[in-house]
């Protein structure tokens, strides 16, 4: 398993997100396609990754969260480091989104 700075290493430098496999809280498996690349992200979001500050995304990032820009839903969202079942930098569909 990567610790969250290789994760956010991983996410900032891939050029067109990855593809993050988790377990949600209430147990659900979740794909996401993020990023932390700025180039990747709306103008008006890109100033909130290097501040990554709550006021900027709306989540408070600790020290067992990360926090992500949802290039499918174009959102801030975030999602545990332990939860992590896998990370890949090929994009990989869910079976349930269409």
């Amino acid at each position: 398993m990567l610790n969250k700075e290789a994760l956010k290493k991983m996410l900032t430098e891939s050029t067109s997100g990855c593809t993050v496999k988790f377990r949600k809280v209430n147990g659900e498996e979740r794909i996401m396609w993020a990023t932390l690349n700025s180039s990747l992200m709306p103008p008006a979001k890109q100033d909130a990754v290097s501040s990554n500050s709550k006021k900027k995304t709306g989540i408070t990032e600790s020290d067992d969260h990360v926090v992500v820009w949802d290039l499918e839903k174009n959102a801030w969202r975030s999602f545990r480091c332990d939860s992590i079942i896998m990370i890949s930098r090929e994009k990989i569909e869910s079976q349930f989104q269409k």
